[in-house]
């Protein structure tokens, strides 16, 4: 007998005896079938999908599953399960035992799961076999994605050096980030946020390239810090627990080192013009010979040499220091002025220089007698001759000036 086919046989039951004439009877029955359980419950679907947003809040309703039983009482009555060995061990969802309401339990992370397969069990209440009946349902879950991860830059701090001699145009380093969003939400475009107030570089808004845009000069500015910021191009979304803004977006620092080459030539700072007295002994300082070089290290580095105009070798120039001192006793009787040319020459490859004409003024001292023009003067005078008439003009001179 199977119940459900059929509740109820109606039957008519006729007997008769062996007289002549036969004489009949019949008697209608009615058979009710009794339920067994013998019916397990049957979903209204294999598979369930369902899309959840990412914010969906704990208690949002995913979907409804739908299981019969056409046993009676408790055997047809279904109650819901999701199966935690081999299904959602994480707790994330839950479903209503009675209405088959699948419901969020947890809140969602897409970028840590993107979609959730349960396993759904309906179950009667069968006293026999022991447990009730019960049937499987799979329900795939995928996780809609919201704008909820900024960029993340692979590096904190990028690091560069470039010589000062690269040319417009260059690329100097590439920057990259990502993000774990999906979509347009993990579309990134960079841009120099601050650092580069004279627009020396430029970056690539799409792939984060970065460029240099104008000359540069080591000696203006030796490093640049440029602040890049990485920002996807996501929007609010309609419904979230957390209140986003229009866009999420991170920065980091680049910093570009210009390195020097030799592109500037010695300076002179000093005076071209000294006094020395005369009478001074060897080895005074006479002048200190200053240029400076604006390069660094080596092209920086600036010696020192006379190239003419020391006649006699009356100086020495110490080519590290720039200190002139007097390599001989001046004499200024015998020359009161030099013109030294100097040249100041740097270390670099090739290597700079600049010249000086360096004027030297001896100063006179009193080291000089006077010497008569003369050894003898002889003249005749008349013995009447009065006094104060012209008798005879001796002459002297003196080399000191003034």
């Amino acid at each position: 007998l199977d119940r459900e086919r059929a509740e109820v046989h109606r039957l008519v039951v006729e007997a008769w005896d062996g007289g002549s004439p036969r004489r009949r009877g019949r008697l209608r029955v009615s058979v009710r079938v009794l339920d067994e359980n013998d019916n397990a419950p049957v979903f209204s679907r294999g598979e369930y999908r369902a899309r959840l947003r990412e914010d969906a809040p704990p208690g949002t309703a995913v979907c409804r599953l739908r299981a019969t039983d056409p046993d009676l009482g408790a055997n047809g009555e279904v109650r819901y399960v999701i199966n935690r060995r081999q299904s959602d061990s994480d707790g994330y969802f839950a479903v209503e035992e009675r209405s088959g309401v699948l419901r969020l339990l947890r809140p969602l992370d897409r970028e840590a799961r993107a979609v959730h397969r349960l396993v759904v069990e309906a179950r009667d209440g069968g006293a026999q076999p022991e447990g009730g009946l019960s049937a499987q349902a799979f329900v795939r879950i995928e996780i809609e994605d919201i704008n909820d991860n900024q960029p993340i830059f692979e590096q904190d701090i990028y690091v560069t050096s470039i010589s000062s001699h690269t040319q417009p145009g260059t690329e100097i380093i590439n920057v990259v980030a990502t993000d774990r969003d999906s979509g347009m939400y993990e579309v990134i475009s960079y841009r120099i946020s601050s650092g580069d107030p004279h627009g020396k570089f430029s970056i690539d808004p799409q792939f984060g390239i970065i460029r240099t845009k104008k000359q540069l000069d080591h000696e203006t500015q030796s490093e640049y810090t440029l602040d890049i910021a990485a920002e996807d191009c996501g929007s609010p979304p309609l419904t979230s627990l957390l209140i986003l803004t229009d866009r999420r977006l991170d920065s980091l620092a680049v910093k570009v080192v210009i390195l020097d080459i030799n592109d500037n030539s010695p300076n002179f700072m000093s005076s071209s013009l000294s006094y020395v007295m005369e009478n001074v002994e060897v080895g005074f300082l006479v002048h200190h010979i200053i240029a400076k070089d604006p390069d660094e290290g080596r092209n920086g580095q600036v010696m020192y040499h006379i190239l003419s105009g020391n006649e006699n070798k009356a100086f020495a120039l110490d080519k590290i220091t720039g200190l002139l001192t007097t390599a001989q006793l001046l004499d200024r009787e015998i020359q009161e002025r030099y013109s030294l040319t100097v040249v100041a020459l740097d270390d670099g490859s090739p290597a700079l220089s600049a010249t000086q004409v360096l004027t030297i003024i001896v100063l006179d001292v009193n080291d000089e007698t006077p010497i008569f023009m003369k050894q003898l003067y002889e003249t005749a005078v008349r013995e009447n001759q009065d006094p104060g008439e012209f008798v005879v003009k001796v002459e002297a001179v003196d080399r000191d000036a003034g």
